[in-house]
């Protein structure tokens, strides 16, 4: 038998080919669903081959500098239908599943005698719908497939295949003109039992820099809104600690990778099995690090210690709201008091965090979504703390769907959680159209006290100030006490330029499926005009504070590619008396008359603004990573020394100055101090260093006694 597994689309789809592929260099290899079933048709005596849909994606996108959504279907459609195969299965999630059962439906024309089988999360809760509505599916797997699936599968190869098919659990297939839904299989239980995922059949394996390891299954909690209860049955089950242990003990072996995002929707509710592996996991003495979800609620800071001991590097915190009332509604029952306290433990600790939350219930009134604001916002403090956010999706059978299926409303305010692009294929959007029913998740639950319009506008608000920006959002927040006022009054004059065609913005028609506003620099240089021109002089209690934020998160990326040319610098370059240090590229340099330092230090601790102090501070903020900024306040001695590296003079002369200055500190020894402060300059990246003069000739100083004096006098007293 020729058996093929065809991997749901996973990888974003941002439409213009740069941030497409960055987001695909996180990608990961194959899903593990996939792997895993692969590896148990293995020990069936069943050898499949996997059909990468993420592949193919990428593939595309690196060979089209442009790109239409037919050539982009046609260019997968071709693939996956190119091989014969006698029984190919589709995996599913909710956000690609148009696609899925597109190409399914292009298999069967090209290919009509092979079978169709669909499984997966989305194709288990619309099993009846699909194979209702879509005649070229033939089966479906419900829930957990390694059992289920090498049954149907030894099924087909017998002349009575409907017979036998009726007899296995967790099927749901046509038989004639009937539909026919056998009983739910069991979960699996024991999942040791499982075979390490067939990661070989990843082509890019060795290059992976981390990789997804099954740890178990199942949350035992009952949120309305999440889909996971109905996948796994809510039977909360994990490996034995010394079965994950020797499973990453072998892939680091067999493939170098020491990372491992450590999959469970709720990992650490066994608080004595978490215990037991990061104690192991110490022992083996392995430089292991690891990832993992939880709640607020099942972490404490002994626990994030211990884990943080053991090599843990990330968690994902799903808060869902900042509100105490919805908490309940969506029975998610969080304390959130208790949640920031976590969230911050795990900072401290230096595990990094995702804190998600969900806005556009149909229950949330102003006051709710303030609060989720707030909670969002505040959540920008901490270093190792990533805010996350999306609308409401009606996924499908959650309660909220269930309750909800008759008022479902198509206005094209999807929700990121289900919509993995900014221009949906018209194709998929015909599909969602014509089946409400297989496809709920695009579809919006009406909201009684706001517009859903408002709670859209909301969420891409914000989530382009966590792309631009980092303190300046908790500033206005601190500063105004409502950050909802913050956006209306950012929408009021929004709209008003809009109007009067002077705003960046565009609508969807015109940008013609490019990037979103708030994605582009476009967002970011209107909002800061905003802020200097509307809400420090209208609205700003500290406006003088204001300005410093905007100030300092302000400007653009600075330095030239002739620089970098000339550049001999790097962390072991040695400093030469005869080398010329310069500026490393920057996104801004900002003279400020309040000390940095101090109003970001009130921003963390939420401290009043009255305690920043007036001072004249050197502020250098650059790019660092993806979109992440650094913003360095440098000391007044380290701020002279800065001033004076400017391309066109060497060691010698800087020395030189700081030696006729008397610049050592507390009267010591200028060349020490020097050597000491550029060491220190170049080590941190914020200096090069180069053979010849960059910019500035040397002669252009030598002459100019008055302005180098300018330039090297302390405005302040030296600390």
């Amino acid at each position: 038998m020729e058996l093929g597994l065809v991997t749901p689309l996973v990888i974003s789809d941002f439409v213009e080919p740069e941030p497409t592929m960055s987001a695909g260099s996180r990608y990961s290899g194959p899903p593990l669903g996939i792997l895993s079933l692969s590896s148990t048709l293995t020990n069936y005596g069943l050898e499949s081959s996997i059909v990468n849909i993420d592949q193919f994606f990428l593939d595309f996108f690196a060979a089209q500098p442009t790109r239409s959504d037919q050539d982009l279907f046609s260019y997968i459609s071709e693939r996956v239908s190119l091989p014969s195969f006698d029984v190919l299965g589709f995996g599913s999630i909710c956000s690609s599943y148009p696609l899925t059962l597109r190409l399914a439906e292009e298999v069967k024309r090209c290919h009509p005698s092979t079978i169709i089988v669909l499984g997966g999360p989305q194709a288990s809760v619309v099993d009846v719908e699909t194979l209702e509505h879509f005649p070229f599916v033939d089966y479906v797997v419900r829930g957990e497939a390694e059992e289920t699936f090498p049954q149907l599968l030894d099924a087909l190869s017998s002349s009575n295949s409907s017979e036998r098919a009726s007899s296995i659990p967790g099927i749901t297939f046509r038989s004639g003109d009937r539909i026919n839904r056998t009983p739910n299989a069991s979960v699996i239980r024991d999942m040791d039992s499982l075979p390490l995922p067939a990661y070989h059949l990843d082509p890019s394996i060795q290059q992976r820099k981390s990789i997804h390891l099954e740890i178990g299954r199942g949350c035992p909690f009952a949120c309305t809104f999440c889909s996971t209860n109905d996948f796994f049955r809510r039977k909360f089950r994990l490996k034995s600690t010394q079965k994950v242990i020797d499973e990453m003990m072998y892939l680091r072996s067999e493939y170098g990778i020491s990372f491992f995002n450590l999959v469970h929707d709720m990992y650490t509710v066994d608080r004595r099995k978490v215990i037991e592996f990061c104690e192991a996991l110490i022992a083996t003495g392995e430089p292991f690090a690891w990832g993992c979800s939880a709640r607020t609620d099942s972490v404490d800071d002994d626990l994030l210690g211990l884990m943080a001991r053991a090599g843990c590097k990330g968690i994902f915190f799903g808060v869902e709201t900042g509100s105490p009332r919805m908490q309940k509604i969506i029975n998610k029952k969080l304390d959130l008091e208790e949640a920031r306290e976590h969230i911050s433990s795990a900072d401290h600790h230096g595990i990094s965090t995702a804190v998600a939350l969900i806005m556009g219930f149909p229950e949330e009134t102003r006051s709710d979504l303030r609060d989720s604001v707030e909670f969002f916002v505040n959540a920008m403090r901490f270093d190792h703390a990533e805010p996350q956010l999306s609308l409401l999706s009606p996924l499908a059978q959650t309660p909220i769907q269930t309750m909800h299926k008759h008022e479902l409303v198509f206005d094209g305010l999807f929700s990121n959680i289900t919509y993995q692009g900014y221009r949906q294929d018209p194709r998929d959007v015909e599909l969602v159209q014509e089946y409400p029913d297989v496809f709920p998740n695009f579809y919006g639950v009406p909201t009684q006290h706001l517009e859903r319009r408002y709670f859209k506008d909301v969420h891409d608000f914000l989530f382009g100030l966590t792309v631009w920006f980092r303190w300046l959002p908790i500033g206005l927040m601190r500063d105004s006490g409502d950050f909802l006022d913050v956006c209306d009054l950012w929408f009021g004059w929004s709209s008003e330029r809009h109007r009067q065609g002077t705003t960046r913005q565009k609508s969807a028609s015109e940008m013609n499926g490019a990037a979103p506003y708030c994605f582009r620099s476009d967002f970011r240089d209107d909002f800061l005009e905003f802020v200097e021109d509307v809400y420090v002089p209208r609205a700003a209690k500290w406006p003088e504070l204001m300005h410093v934020l905007a100030q300092v998160e302000g400007g653009s990326s600075q330095g030239d590619s002739e620089t970098q040319d000339q550049s001999c610098s790097g962390p072991s370059a040695s400093i030469a008396d005869d080398s010329y240090p310069y500026h490393m590229p920057l996104r801004n340099e900002v003279e400020l008359d309040w000390d940095f330092d101090e109003l970001v230090g009130c921003l963390r601790n939420g401290s009043g603004f009255e305690n920043v102090s007036r001072r004249r501070v050197t502020v250098l903020v650059r790019a660092i990573e993806e979109c992440g900024i650094e913003v360095r306040q440098l000391p007044p001695l380290l701020a002279r020394l800065w001033q004076l590296c400017d391309g066109g003079r060497t060691v010698r002369d800087i020395t030189d100055l700081f030696a006729a200055r008397d610049f050592g500190p507390n009267g010591g020894p200028a060349a020490k101090a020097c050597a000491f402060g550029l060491r220190r300059l170049v080590e941190d990246g914020l200096l090069g260093l180069s053979p010849r003069p960059i910019g500035t000739a040397d002669s252009e100083h030598g002459d100019a006694p008055n302005e180098i004096d300018r330039w090297v006098t302390p405005a302040t007293p030296m600390m």
